[in-house]
This record gives structure tokens, sequence and C-alpha cells, in this order.
């Protein structure tokens, strides 16, 4: 449902004693203050900046399932949204003696998350077969054939989509929690990282305002993965019943796709490198020319 949100409440008065406590941002236009920016990932990351007008914004930035659970390879429930928002006025609170009501506050930030279970090859395959969509006028960006970026121009919105198991095992860190949490998940993500996004999204909706109570619903998050999946056609390509040969069939001619369709056969019988097995008279060059034409053709990983 839900990965990083940002919410932020606005001051006319503060009593700013409590900045002394945090780190003052010099380079910065208007005067900032920040608590956590680089420390503990389960916790808010907090923001105080005073614009030229004067009013004081207090923005506090969290990824929901880290702070509930310690890790987000599982993604809260509705419920567990509200006790999440609950923990953020909190702490909010304790560290600034500001009223902090999280449950009212405006969204800053706010990154819509949603697992597809799958096998782990299935999911590597499908990332790839996504990789060759576009959605103009996004830029998109694929990272070592398992994460792949589609990012507005002006980066105020970008789609995630990339194997969970993956990305956990990437952090040393890692529990095994977070592990066994992660296996076969397909996560998608629709980050609306703006203000301006993010108030298309509510003007496209029909949404009374920019506040927690009318954006972290279970309803909008269902809405906004929903339109991204269909954008995507993905359930047409997870409900892709081509076979091997039929895919061969579109790239090579009829005797060399009948050729790599038995070999893939083979290695779905027998194994990768069954070219070691003496009982198959099959040459190390050979079985790598093949491997190789069936990755291009897209059907390595479905063998």
């Amino acid at each position: 449902m839900l990965d990083t949100v940002g919410t932020k409440h606005f001051y006319q008065l503060i009593c700013d004693g409590f900045l002394r406590h945090w780190h003052y941002l010099s380079n910065r236009r208007n005067p900032t203050w920040t608590l956590n920016a680089k420390g503990s990932k389960t916790l808010p990351n907090l923001t105080m900046i005073q614009t030229p007008n004067g009013i004081w914004h207090l923005s506090a930035q969290v990824s929901l399932p880290k702070m509930l659970f310690g890790h987000n390879a599982r993604l809260p429930n509705q419920a567990e949204v509200f006790e999440g928002l609950q923990m953020i006025s909190e702490y909010v609170e304790a560290n600034s003696g500001l009223s902090f009501d999280a449950l009212a506050a405006t969204v800053s930030l706010i990154h819509f998350a949603e697992d597809v279970c799958l096998p782990q090859a299935e999911i590597l395959r499908l990332i790839r077969r996504l990789s060759e969509k576009t959605m103009p006028p996004m830029k998109k960006n694929l990272y070592e054939d398992s994460t792949l970026y589609f990012t507005s121009e002006a980066r105020t919105k970008q789609i995630r989509i990339y194997s969970k198991l993956k990305e956990v095992l990437d952090n040393k860190r890692a529990t095994d929690e977070a592990i066994e949490q992660s296996r076969g998940k397909l996560r998608f993500e629709s980050c609306f990282l703006k203000k301006y996004a993010i108030d298309s999204l509510i003007k496209r909706l029909g949404l009374p305002d920019r506040t927690t109570q009318s954006l972290l619903t279970e309803d909008i998050s269902n809405f906004v993965l929903s339109e991204l999946l269909e954008k995507l056609n993905f359930y047409e390509l997870l409900s892709d019943d081509k076979s091997n040969l039929e895919i061969l069939l579109e790239r090579f001619s009829t005797r060399k796709a009948m050729n790599l369709d038995g070999f893939l056969n083979m290695v779905n019988l027998h194994g990768e490198n069954f070219y070691k097995d003496k009982k198959h008279p099959f040459s190390k060059d050979s079985y790598y020319q093949s491997a190789r034409e069936c990755r291009k053709a897209k059907v390595w990983m479905r063998a």
C-alpha cells in the first residue's frame, strides 16, 4: 500500500530553543535545520525551514514499513498506516515541543507501493519484458536487469519496478526476516516526489485537499497502482501463454527455432551445463552459443 511518506505542518510562531539541538544547514537559501537526516532509517527525518514570509515549515519523512517493522520487505495495511502516522506525531512532538498531528498533516511526498508475488526467475524475466515498454514523456533506466525506473523530466514523479529480494540481499545488514519477507516479490512503486505531482493527482481524483486523511488510503493506493499496471499491460505480460517455440519462431528460421527449443528442453530436463555429462554428446561451445541465442530471444529464464 505505502512505503515512504512525507508529512508537513506550518506555524506562524515557534519557540525555537529546540533548534539548538538540530543540525543547521548553512548552504540553504532559507534558514534550515534537520534532525536525523543521516541517522536511523527507521525514524523520521525532520526538517524545519523558515520562509521569507515568516512561516515555519516542519516536515517529517520516513519509510512507514521500516519504522513499523524494521524493514520495508513487508508493506503495511490501512490500520498499520494509521499506527505509523501516530508514531510520527509522537516522535516529532517529542523532538520539537510543537503540536504535530500526522493524521491531519499536509502530504509533501508519497510512495504508493504494491507487491506481486511470483517465482523469482519469473520476476527477472518480467522486469526485462517491462524494460521494453515506454511511458512518455518519462525517461527509462534499467539497472543490472533487476531494477527499472521511469522518471519525469522535472523529477516530480518516478515509477520504480524491482526485485525486492535482490534489493534486500544487496544490504549486507539484511535480517533473516527481511530476506524471508522479500522472497518472490516484484515491487511496484508510484512515487509522487513534489507538490506539483501530488496536486495533479488530487485534481484528477477530485480529492478535497492534500492531507493524509485524503491521500493515505487503501482506495487511493489501489487506484494509483492499478492504473500503473494497466498502463504497463502487466497482466497481459503475466498471462502471456506463448510457448518457447512460438517466441523462437518470431526470431529464427524454423529449423533453428526447433533446435533451440530442443536445447531448452534439455536444460529443463537435465539442468544447466548438461554438456558436462558424457551421456549427452553436446559440446561446450555449442552449449554456450545456444544459451546466448536463447538469452537474446528472452526465453532463457523460461527454460
